[in-house]
């Protein structure tokens, strides 16, 4: 019983941890429409190797019979099937069915894409806004250097340098705020663009880090190569094949209104044919049809080694920021025991309100500066999540 719970609770606790859906309905019902279009073409292709049916009718006008011309009308319906391509149908049909898990996973990589760009924005958002709250702290802050070096300089004890100094600060505090605001809008514009979602009551996505094996299973760059390397393998079978013996059968009924006396008015034909090409291209063709393959297996080799770099990297980055909020903690920590103390000085009256409405805003921003470090780490985190299709 307990184990059951604690599968439970752990499947419970995995499932919570998902990028989640942020698509328009426009962009899944397109999405949907594009694997549709490429399943049905799919069935196409297979199909290819199939002849059709050609039924014809024809008008004839003749004067092999004395007395003039002596017209007469033929209909007929026949087919030429070929029935061995030294290996090509088997091989059409199966680079038919790599080329569309190629087209597949390329469309997936799209939808993998926007959905990733949407949740990006939906952090970067979420970003801004606690820039914006740590620019407010600042400028309050700014506002009260302000006035504390105007007072010093009122007195006589600061040039108008320092002064001058502190206004330009406080200035550019205000324009990086406004700056913010407009980079806000701008973000929010883009996600609009992507997803009907409202922002807010839009939740963040609660991402995990993937295992290497789950991220390169579920990569959708080496899938793409691995149906590119299966593409090309059969394509090359394909192209041999063409240069080999076909051999096909025909069968064809034929009806003929006013035909010529002592002959039949219907009769059938049938023909085994035996062809085979001989071009001046054959050994070009085969040759490109051999290098694609080989260049496809090669891209493979570095799709697979550039994704596991990729993973390393992020992994790398990842304990950089860690190390960040390590330090950050740290310094909200003795920001808070300076807050402490500057509160008892104030009460002591050696220290201004200002003084401690200084250090209780630096120690905010810290805090704010420990949030910012773990949207940075989700950031990363969606580097994996935008490569793969789980």
């Amino acid at each position: 019983m307990r184990k059951f719970l604690f599968l439970v609770f752990l499947s419970i606790e995995l499932f919570s941890y998902e990028l989640g859906n942020f698509l328009s309905p426009n962009y899944s019902e397109l999405f949907g429409l594009q694997l549709q279009k490429s399943k049905t073409q799919e069935k196409l292709n297979s199909l290819s190797w199939i002849s059709p049916i050609i039924f014809s009718f024809q008008r004839n006008w003749s004067n092999q019979i004395e007395g003039g011309w002596h017209p007469y009308n033929s209909y007929s319906i026949g087919i030429e099937q070929p029935i061995f391509k030294s290996g090509g149908i088997y091989f059409g049909i199966k680079y038919a069915k790599s080329s569309y898990y190629l087209a597949k996973y390329k469309i997936i990589q799209q939808k993998v894409n926007l959905n990733t760009q949407a949740a990006q924005l939906l952090f970067q958002i979420e970003q801004t806004k606690l820039n914006l709250q740590k620019l407010k702290l600042q400028i309050k802050n700014s506002n009260i250097e302000i006035k504390k070096t105007k007072e010093l300089f009122d007195a006589g004890l600061y040039g108008s340098e320092v002064l001058e100094n502190a206004l330009v600060r406080g200035d550019e505090a205000n324009i990086a705020y406004l700056n913010l605001e407009a980079e806000l809008e701008t973000l929010k514009a883009a996600f609009k663009k992507i997803s009907n979602k409202d922002l807010d009551n839009t939740h963040l996505p609660k991402l995990r880090l993937l295992s290497l094996q789950e991220y390169m299973n579920n990569n959708l760059d080496i899938k793409i190569a691995l149906a590119k390397r299966l593409s090309s393998k059969y394509y090359k079978s394909v192209v041999r094949s063409k240069y080999l013996p076909t051999i096909s059968v025909g069968a064809r009924y034929t009806k003929i209104s006013n035909a010529k006396p002592q002959t039949k008015d219907a009769f059938t034909n049938y023909n085994l044919k035996i062809s085979m090409p001989i071009s001046i291209n054959m050994k070009n063709d085969l040759e490109v049809a051999k290098l694609d393959n080989l260049i496809s297996q090669i891209d493979l080799k570095n799709i697979r080694k550039a994704q596991k770099i990729e993973y390393q990297t992020v992994l790398k980055r990842l304990k950089i920021i860690n190390n960040k909020i390590k330090l950050s903690k740290k310094e909200a920590n003795a920001y808070k025991r300076l807050l402490k103390s500057t509160k008892e000085l104030y009460r002591a009256g050696q220290k201004s309100i200002d003084d401690v409405n200084m250090i209780k805003n630096s120690l905010k921003m810290k805090l704010l500066d420990i949030k910012i470090f773990k949207i940075q780490k989700d950031l990363e985190l969606l580097k994996l999540y935008s490569k793969v299709d789980i």
